[in-house]
């Protein structure tokens, strides 16, 4: 059993940039909108406006903390994407029970992908949607670890990484059309680092590279992902 659980800064080490990091409590899936973000959920069910709410108000002080001020907005492209204000960029994710976002200045990343999953394993009839052939190829060389499964995890890798991606490159991806390789892992280790491989070579290519690095972490209720998109 892992006892480790994730907090604030564990969510902040999964990214190489400096990032500001708010994990939602419970006062904050209730917390007010400002009008404006009111307006992007105004038909939404009651459960997607308490995690729009809980994400909107970890975001406003992950962006306080970083500098932003107390009364930034974050209103929802028409993608539903969050729309960060101008000198910062960061993400927000959301599963059963927890929601957090994170937010780093323009000038130290181009871009940040954070995801965060149950950490149940991925059904056996999805690992072929999410995973490449060179993908499960790699998790069987990669040790048993309880609490980790790898489908699972690369699923998360890829959410990460899409974040961070779209709103640079604005291109749609799928999950095959990246690969994900783990480095590093023992089996004492809960945490460790990924590279993501842009493997569809008629997608936009960020930065002038197709290989990005993240970093997991899991406990015994989530797996978490995060990925820097460099700065050119």
């Amino acid at each position: 059993m892992n006892a480790f659980a994730v907090d604030e800064q564990a969510v902040a080490s999964l990214f190489v940039a400096p990032v500001s990091a708010c994990i939602a409590d419970a006062g904050m899936f209730s917390a007010p909108l400002y009008p404006e973000e009111e307006a992007c959920i105004r038909k939404a069910i009651p459960a997607r406006r308490r995690e729009f709410s809980a994400g909107r108000a970890a975001a406003r002080r992950a962006l306080s903390e970083a500098g932003a001020g107390e009364a930034c907005s974050v209103i929802a492209n028409a993608d539903r994407s969050p729309q960060w204000p101008a000198n910062f960029n960061g993400s927000i994710t959301h599963c059963e029970g927890f929601c957090s976002a994170v937010v780093a200045r323009s000038f130290d990343a181009a871009g940040l992908g954070f995801d965060a999953e149950v950490a149940q394993s991925l059904e056996s009839d999805l690992h072929h949607l999410v995973c490449r052939p060179n993908d499960l190829e790699h998790f069987c060389s990669l040790p048993h670890i309880d609490g980790v499964d790898w489908p699972k995890l690369a699923f998360s890798a890829k959410e990460s990484f899409y974040k961070c991606y779209y709103p640079v490159a604005q291109s749609f991806l799928g999950f095959r059309d990246v690969s994900v390789v783990f480095h590093h892992v023992a089996k004492s280790m809960y945490s460790g680092t990924f590279s993501i491989v842009l493997e569809n070579k008629s997608k936009p290519m960020p930065r002038h590279s197709s290989e990005f690095v993240g970093r997991w972490v899991v406990d015994d209720e989530r797996v978490y992902t995060g990925v820097t998109l460099p700065l050119a």
